[in-house]
């Protein structure tokens, strides 16, 4: 079973949930930009929101939240971490990350 967290908690852990998804669409769009003064731009702001999503992150895990963003009520992961862009940031503990790593398949040679 899934730990329970107050609902400051969850509200926090939503908004870096958001925080992660808009960073990644985001970065989706900001490698398509060929004006090297607006790239360089969006790239600065894009940083700053990313050091903003982190402290959110740090708060989180002061706050007592160190599990995956995304488990669902039974405490399993509903994403996994290297699908797409994966987390910006991530509270977790368990190296989730490591596990599926090691999960793929190995090159051929």
């Amino acid at each position: 079973m899934a730990k329970e967290y107050s609902p400051e908690i969850l509200a926090l852990r939503g908004r870096v949930i958001v925080g992660n998804d808009k960073l990644n669409g985001a970065w989706e769009i900001i490698k398509t930009i060929e004006d090297k003064g607006r790239w360089q731009q969006e790239l600065d702001r894009w940083t700053e929101a990313n050091e903003k999503l982190s402290n959110l992150c740090r708060q989180l895990k002061l706050m007592g939240y160190v599990d995956c963003l995304y488990l669902d009520g039974n405490g399993k992961k509903t994403r996994k971490c290297l699908d797409g862009l994966g987390c910006r940031v991530c509270p977790s503990s368990t190296p989730y990350w490591e596990q599926e790593l090691m999960l793929l398949p190995s090159p051929k040679v």
